[in-house]
């Protein structure tokens, strides 16, 4: 009498644990960047942008051209006589992620058929204890954005084995005849 082995089902373990360790790393490793890059950004030198234009003629909203704006003063100048749109009229917030600041008019009696000419203070961020870790922040932020396809990828290779083990030779040949 021979015994017959069964084949024994596929362990997805290994993959499963694989992806949770990969996650977490990558996790882990963003949010030691984000607090180091954050860390150093009140430290960097401060420089000021004179008279950007900015047009919230529009939508009442718009963004410096300079990013990490480091504070929510501003002065602004009409674009068409030059006069200074009052600081109540507008209010400037600060993206705590990146650093974009974004200038809204509060009021319809500030003028908003002209640009306004904002001048504002910037971190430089060139620095390159700050910049290292804003480019691998940004590196890992972009390896996230993958992480779905990556699990996708790997949850179609798991199925595909499955498929190719049900309906595969069970004699364990290659399909040749002899």
């Amino acid at each position: 009498m021979e015994i017959k082995t069964k084949n024994q089902a596929v362990d997805l373990t290994d993959l499963a644990v694989g992806i949770l360790i990969l996650g977490i790393v990558v996790t882990i490793g963003a949010t030691i960047l984000l607090n180091i890059r954050d860390s150093h950004l009140t430290d960097l030198t401060v420089s000021a942008t004179a008279n950007e234009s900015v047009d919230i003629s529009t939508t009442g909203t718009d963004t410096f051209a300079n990013t990490w704006v480091s504070g929510t003063t501003a002065t602004c100048l009409n674009g068409s006589n030059d006069v200074a749109v009052g600081a109540g009229n507008y209010t400037i917030t600060v993206n705590s992620a990146t650093g974009i600041g974004t200038v809204t008019n509060t009021t319809t009696s500030a003028s908003v058929n002209y640009p306004w000419n904002c001048t504002y203070s910037t971190y430089d961020t060139t620095r390159a204890d700050w910049a290292l870790a804003n480019n691998a922040a940004t590196g890992i932020a972009e390896y996230g954005n993958w992480f779905d396809i990556i699990v996708i990828v790997g949850i179609a290779g798991v199925i595909l084995s499955l498929i190719f083990m049900a309906f595969g030779k069970r004699d364990g040949t290659s399909g040749q005849s002899y």
